[in-house]
């Protein structure tokens, strides 16, 4: 019976976060409505490294179809591969297409700082290097900031992939569930990732520049926003088209890299007094290692009820809002459902328990290594 409520209860949250996500659909597809006309000038900003595999697609579907008013800033991260000639290439044809070399601090943030010295648009569109956008996409979007009330807007997505990989099919399971109840805001302010991501010009002025020894821009921009009291809007309207990780490593380690960063500027919140980073890092820490903690503390505390209740009870929560909110998202392929709703929540929330405990682990020691994801080649 008790695993019968904790299901109930997951289908009820992630039907809530979901229908809470839902609703932005109208409001998205309200404000395409009438004249065509932008009021505000915008500019997309990219930073690559080694991108060679996916780099001249993502700017020919970018700039394609774009008005010349409409720029396209790449910075180059001292790229080892053929990246910058083949950006130095398309920038003959494109005359709205700007490419700069980081010369300055190396990294992501740092080449996204480059960026934003050159930045005079009104609305400035983040997307990483694979992703697949068109100018019609930019357009509508661009269009919600008619509202005074929106100064941040993170636009849905979802994987464009190719290999239908086990990694790409978890991830599918994975996002749904992050749609659901993190993007939301169902139970605290929106994080994102930072591609697909529009802002305000002058919110970036206030909020600053990118800290360049962070291993998540994305996180590191949410934080900020969030002292400044700024709020972000996740969209479910057209979506923005994204890679997602091929292999079960690559995966690991891409996860690795996002909860490394984030422990580390969770702990430099502490050091700095803001205490609100103890209680997402106390919350983060007891969902993922759940089940560890009931197994020591039944056998510290001689609680039996801890194993044959409540974490069956839990176990059935997170089990039901994950494939609700997996199947509630569209366009999944039938044998892919099969999987994840078989296989997919228990493989994955080992995986990122796993992952959890390494990045623990790793945050505290003198060196953090950005993983470099394969991309599949477009």
């Amino acid at each position: 019976m008790i695993i019968l409520y904790g299901l109930a209860i997951g289908f009820v949250i992630a039907l809530i976060g979901y229908m809470k996500n839902r609703s932005t659909r109208n409001l998205f597809y309200d404000s395409t409505l009438g004249s065509d006309a932008i009021k505000y000038s915008i500019v997309a900003v990219i930073a690559a490294k080694n991108e060679e595999r996916v780099i001249e697609t993502t700017v020919r579907s970018l700039l394609s179809r774009s008005p010349k008013t409409f720029r396209a800033i790449v910075v180059d991260d001292n790229s080892t591969d053929s990246t910058y000639e083949i950006l130095t290439e398309l920038a003959k044809e494109y005359p709205n297409l700007v490419v700069q070399r980081n010369f300055d601090t190396p990294g992501k943030s740092g080449a996204l700082n480059v960026a934003l010295d050159m930045i005079k648009e009104d609305i400035v569109l983040f997307l990483d290097a694979d992703a697949r956008v068109d100018w019609d996409f930019v357009r509508k979007y661009s269009k919600l900031f008619d509202s005074p009330d929106i100064n941040v807007v993170f636009a849905d997505f979802e994987s464009y992939n190719q290999s239908r990989t086990l990694a790409v099919i978890l991830q599918d399971l994975y996002f749904s569930f992050i749609k659901a109840f993190v993007y939301s805001g169902l139970f605290s302010p929106t994080i994102f990732m930072n591609s697909g991501v529009f802002i305000r010009r002058q919110i970036l002025d206030a909020v600053g520049k990118f800290d360049t020894q962070t291993l998540v821009d994305d996180f590191d921009l949410a934080l900020r926003l969030m002292k400044n009291k700024i709020k972000v809007k996740f969209i479910m309207g057209e979506k923005c088209k994204i890679q997602y990780a091929l292999s079960l490593k690559d995966l690991f380690y891409q996860h690795c890299r996002w909860y490394t960063g984030g422990i580390k500027k969770i702990a430099k919140q502490i050091s700095q007094g803001r205490y609100l980073g103890i209680l997402v890092f106390i919350a983060i820490g007891a969902l993922t290692l759940f089940p560890v903690l009931m197994f020591i503390l039944a056998y510290l505390l001689s609680a039996e009820y801890l194993l044959s209740v409540v974490l069956p009870f839990f176990l059935s929560i997170l089990f039901s809002s994950t494939v609700t909110s997996y199947i509630l998202h569209d366009g999944h392929r039938r044998k892919e459902m099969l999987i994840n709703i078989i296989l997919g929540a228990p493989l994955a929330y080992f995986l990122f328990q796993i992952a959890i405990i390494f990045s623990l682990i790793h945050a505290f020691g003198k060196k953090s290594v950005w993983h470099k994801v394969i991309r599949e080649k477009t």
